[in-house]
């Protein structure tokens, strides 16, 4: 995409943005969304064939990006210590992701047409966990059919990218990836059959815990 067409699409996106802020996108209009932008109706015909292609559009954007990080952090590992001490850095990558596109997240959520995005990032986990990760896991069968497990992560997923735009605070990605991996690790991955040490992760201190804690309180 050369400079001037990045240039009219990153416009109608702040714009799609700040009209968000006043009105679902259902609501939205192509006129308003190109008079918020200072662009006339065919350039945005020129990168969208209507407004819910563009919020395909921007959902596409968003889901390939989480999944890169996820691509690019497939483990090399057994499902051991040495893989769930790796994956505290995918959580922190997944996090930053989500933070630095907090706009186009908060867009994708608070929208009534989130239900897609969400559909979209389901089926994209599954994608990666099914064909890219279980195999290198050398997971053959969980404990509870693959698509609930799917759907638990994909639920996790979301509320990482909702955390990410409401918080009015700075977050602190290292030291939640670590109260996430605790979590994760202490709880549903035992669960789901996925570990049976409990060893295998040093529970969060209960001073840390707290300090954690009161950032939410």
């Amino acid at each position: 995409m050369d400079r001037r067409k990045r240039k009219s699409r990153k416009a109608i996106f702040d714009a799609c943005v700040e009209l968000s802020k006043e009105k679902d996108f259902q609501n939205m209009t192509v006129n308003e969304i190109v008079d918020r932008a200072d662009l006339n109706r065919g350039t945005f015909y020129l990168h969208f064939a209507d407004k819910f292609d563009m919020m395909n559009s921007f959902e596409d954007e968003m889901i390939e990006k989480i999944k890169d990080v996820l691509v690019n952090n497939i483990p090399k590992e057994n499902f051991d210590k040495q893989f769930i001490q790796s994956r505290y850095n995918t959580v922190v990558y997944i996090l930053k992701c989500y933070e630095e596109n907090k706009e186009l997240v908060q867009l994708l959520m608070s929208s009534s047409h989130s239900t897609s995005f969400q559909t979209k990032l389901r089926e994209t986990l599954k994608r990666v966990l099914v064909d890219k990760i279980f195999p290198k896991l050398e997971i053959n069968a969980l404990t509870i059919p693959t698509d609930l497990f799917i759907i638990f992560f994909t639920s996790i997923s979301l509320n990482l990218a909702e955390y990410t735009y409401q918080s009015e605070e700075p977050i602190n990605n290292e030291y939640l990836a670590k109260f996430l991996i605790n979590v994760i690790f202490h709880g549903p991955a035992k669960t789901l059959g996925l570990i049976v040490d409990n060893n295998l992760v040093p529970s969060m201190a209960e001073d840390e815990f707290q300090l954690f804690v009161k950032q939410f309180t």
